[in-house]
């Protein structure tokens, strides 16, 4: 039908339209509204038929055996399947040939052991709600759209848009309640009755050892609780605690370090170095939250305490390849090479990859970081 006919044809039922009366016209519409749901109800049949077909399909194929992982890389003894050569007959993808050499991790603290691997309550209780463990007793947060995926299938962690990380002063004020490392501050009866508050599943008996565990041996509770002491005890100097980029603390802080494991300056008065746009600086007073950079190498071990409950350090742009294996374009080892060698499975107890729900989450977050990187 060509452009004239169907302006006559469209003209025609105008005309006619005008024509009706109202009885006439209620019964074309009803009619019509008739045969859309007869159109919708034949669609969802077939739809459900589909499913019903496709779900036998599925129900119908063989299970598919990858095996064990035998291969194993000469650099970094990282586990491979097989099939996992690259071109040139090489596992590369955890250390780049070697390129990548990170420090091991420290030894797992026994009461994680313990709460991943038994099957007491309290153990399954952490095991079912160990992201909520974790975000109580987090140094900062990890904000993010989660959008569960739709159907039923395996748990899966699935975050839309951007993700980023925030930290909140020393002290709350009253529009905020305390949380995140303000909590380190209180007493531990106190500050374990505020994280249940919001997380009710978690067992007050779990949540209070996994409390006394990171105050005795992680840096960033001790790093807190040292900025409180010295406020209370000197209440008119000016403070700020700074978790800085690089290793190599400022010796005229308060309180030289007294071992490697020490990630904060405390600044008394302003005589001290500004720091830097990747460095996170704390101030006793604030007003709520406030963004840090995701590129800062305190990142992990702030948002993800329970994975590194030691405060072993995230990626950092001063980390360099082995020098025996260096290339001349790039000594540099980037985000994206540090967290494929973290990430890579190595024989042995491995508190990442035993934390499911958690390293899940740890995985987006990383994979957010370096998505793009070089």
């Amino acid at each position: 039908m060509n452009s004239l006919q169907t302006s006559k044809y469209n003209l025609r039922r105008r005309e006619q339209r005008a024509r009706e009366s109202l009885d006439e016209r209620f019964q074309r519409r009803s009619a019509r509204n008739a045969a859309d749901r007869l159109r919708r109800a034949r669609a969802r049949s077939d739809q459900q038929m589909a499913n019903r077909v496709n779900s036998q399909a599925e129900t119908n194929v063989s299970e598919h055996d990858c095996g064990m992982m035998t291969e194993i890389c000469n650099f970094c003894q990282a586990l491979y399947w097989r099939n996992e050569l690259n071109s040139s007959n090489k596992y590369t993808k955890c250390c780049h040939d070697g390129k990548v050499r990170l420090p091991n991790l420290a030894e797992t603290p026994d009461l994680l052991k313990e709460l991943l691997t038994n099957n007491s309550l309290e153990a399954r209780n952490y095991q079912n709600h160990i992201r909520e463990c974790n975000a109580a007793l987090a140094f900062a947060s990890m904000g993010a759209e989660v959008k569960s995926p739709p159907g039923n299938g395996p748990y899966c962690f699935r975050i839309h848009g951007q993700i980023y990380h925030r930290i909140a002063p020393l002290y709350s004020n009253e529009r905020f309640k305390p949380g995140y490392g303000q909590l380190y501050i209180f007493d531990a009866s106190e500050a374990n009755s505020r994280r249940l508050e919001n997380n009710p599943s978690c067992l007050s008996s779990v949540m209070e050892k996994l409390d006394a565990l990171l105050r005795t041996i992680n840096p960033y509770a001790k790093s807190y609780l040292q900025m409180h002491q010295l406020i209370q005890s000197n209440p008119t100097v000016n403070v700020k605690m700074i978790f800085m980029e690089h290793p190599d603390l400022d010796m005229r802080r308060y309180n030289a370090p007294t071992s490697r494991t020490e990630v904060a300056a405390i600044f008394v008065g302003d005589d001290g170095e500004p720091p830097a746009n990747r460095d996170i600086c704390i101030y006793p007073i604030g007003e709520g939250c406030k963004n840090i950079s995701p590129l800062n190498q305190c990142n992990d071990p702030m948002v993800y305490p329970l994975l590194f409950p030691r405060g072993e350090q995230g990626w950092s742009n001063e980390m360099e390849h082995v020098e025996e294996r260096r290339s001349a374009k790039r000594n540099r080892v980037t985000e994206l090479q540090f967290y494929a060698y973290r990430l890579s499975v190595r024989s042995g107890f491995s508190l990442l990859h035993s934390s499911g729900k958690l390293f899940q989450q740890y995985v987006v977050d990383a994979y957010v970081k370096t998505e793009g990187s070089a």
